[in-house]
């Protein structure tokens, strides 16, 4: 009751704000609107097609057949809660949210399995992080590297942390799967294809169209927040005109992101700007929240508060490890880069502003190269390990 009565309240002052100040309303639409048209879609939407047609084709199964000890032994996780972990971490939340409820719902995660899965999928778009904040708004592709690294790394930490404390309660947190075809990597990749079953031409033409209605998801969200921010800017501001930028930084990350590195363009220290970026992203703001509550309403055993109270944790932990992982990996890309380690990450960031997308085509291709043979590396590594055991 108190929670409708709430929202009932909030949504009536969001009316009552825009009849009154219809002006406002209308400069942070298009506000909102630019931001999503000039740089979300056109820098996520091939990277969106391209990775319905991985999924398709049965890549994300032969991948998971190499990470299933990670999985079952590290995370006390059935193997198949691989490929939500898998989804996300390619494509961002909520593209894993669905499947984890779907194996939840056949009985191949217990409750509490799936509430501690859906804490751990919800992770940022890579590539939005790699290409539309470290390339298309700093215009350093190495700044996305090092917020992607923090951002991830917490996560991972987060993952071990509460798998340690919740497998302790949970005595059927590990359910291995009987399925051979799961086994190997290439035997897996053909029964993720045998599994999907449409050919070339309906995965293209399904991808485009599952693509675009994400990406106008993606927008209604950064336009609804850009109009909700602007109306509360004045109270937030009034409390801490020091972060001008905290009430979008609380409701959207897209727009909170953006928010941080406009205000970052007139600061001289950029670490803590992309450290509060990195935040924006563990969190993921109000609305990747509401988000996850669309797939899971019909579950009422799935608790939002530890949803919550986990990626608060998260934020904060992103935001101390890229303060930490600053100057090594700042020394490590001037070694590799040639220049001179003070002048890599020292100039304030330019305003928000467009990419050459081209140019960043030979650092996804050794980014997809690097991330394969880290996958790689550590599938022989552990295998090894497991036959000495």
């Amino acid at each position: 009751m108190h929670k409708t009565i709430f929202i009932a309240l909030t949504m009536l002052f969001l009316v009552l704000s825009v009849v009154l100040s219809p002006d406002v309303a209308l400069q942070a639409s298009l506000s909102g609107i630019t931001i999503w048209w000039n740089l979300v879609f056109p820098g996520l939407l091939p990277f969106f097609i391209l990775y319905e047609l991985v999924l398709a084709f049965g890549l994300l199964h032969g991948i998971n057949a190499m990470l299933a000890p990670f999985v079952t032994r590290l995370l006390q996780l059935p193997r198949a809660a691989g490929i939500p972990l898998l989804m996300s971490m390619s494509c961002g939340f909520p593209t894993g949210v669905e499947p984890t409820i779907k194996l939840l719902e056949d009985g191949q995660l217990t409750k509490a399995q799936a509430q501690r899965l859906l804490a751990y999928i919800h992770l940022p778009n890579p590539i939005f992080i790699i290409v539309i904040i470290g390339a298309g708004v700093f215009q350093l592709p190495f700044y996305g590297y090092i917020i992607l690294a923090s951002v991830w790394l917490a996560a991972l930490l987060l993952m071990l942390a509460h798998t340690r404390l919740s497998s302790r309660h949970d005595k059927t947190a590990l359910k291995p799967s009987s399925s051979h075809m799961e086994s190997y990597f290439a035997s897996a990749m053909q029964f993720g294809r045998e599994l999907d079953g449409r050919t070339f031409g309906q995965v293209l033409g399904d991808s485009v169209y599952g693509s675009v209605q994400k990406l106008f998801i993606v927008g209604g969200f950064i336009i609804f927040a850009s109009v909700l921010a602007a109306f509360i800017h004045p109270v937030f501001n009034a409390v801490m005109p020091q972060l001008p930028f905290l009430e979008q930084m609380l409701l959207e990350q897209h727009v909170g992101s953006f928010a941080i590195a406009e205000w970052a363009s007139q600061q001289t220290n950029t670490v803590v700007a992309l450290a509060l970026i990195a935040a924006c992203l563990g969190f993921t703001g109000i609305s990747g929240i509401l988000q996850v509550t669309y797939y899971t309403f019909r579950h009422r055993d799935i608790k939002l508060l530890p949803f919550v109270g986990y990626r608060l944790i998260h934020a904060a932990l992103s935001f101390v490890l890229l303060i930490m992982l600053w100057k090594p990996l700042s020394w490590i890309i001037a070694k590799l880069t040639g220049a001179p380690e003070q002048t890599v990450f020292v100039q304030p960031p330019p305003q928000v502003s467009m990419l050459h997308w081209q140019s960043l085509w030979p650092a996804s291709i050794l980014l997809c190269l690097i991330t394969g043979l880290l996958i790689l590396t550590a599938h022989l590594l552990w295998r090894s390990y497991s036959h000495k055991v």
